[in-house]
């Protein structure tokens, strides 16, 4: 059974990685408007002593808009390398522990 531990973790968090990706690509590749939060209005007449602009540009197409279904992702993926290190610290510590 001791040596199975570190198998069954280590497939476990290869589910949970796969599961992670899968989630944040379906979600970065949904049709779905993304919604950034903007509404439209006049804008008002500047009756201060200065202006400051501030522009935002989302050209980059590596830019991601998060939204729950990429931290679902995200947290999915952490989750299986975490499962990864655990496996490894295992598989580690009872290597070292047997040539003592």
């Amino acid at each position: 059974m001791r040596r199975r531990v570190p198998a069954l973790l280590a497939t476990l968090a290869a589910g949970f990685l796969v599961a992670g990706v899968v989630v944040f690509a379906v979600a970065d590749g949904s049709g779905a408007p993304r919604d950034v939060g903007r509404t439209a209005s006049t804008p008002l007449e500047p009756q201060v002593a200065y202006r400051s602009d501030l522009v935002l540009s989302f050209d980059d197409p590596w830019a991601v808009l998060w939204t729950g279904a990429h931290v679902a992702g995200a947290l999915l993926v952490v989750t299986g390398l975490l499962l990864f290190a655990a496996a490894g610290d295992w598989e580690l510590g009872r290597r070292s522990s047997a040539r003592t």
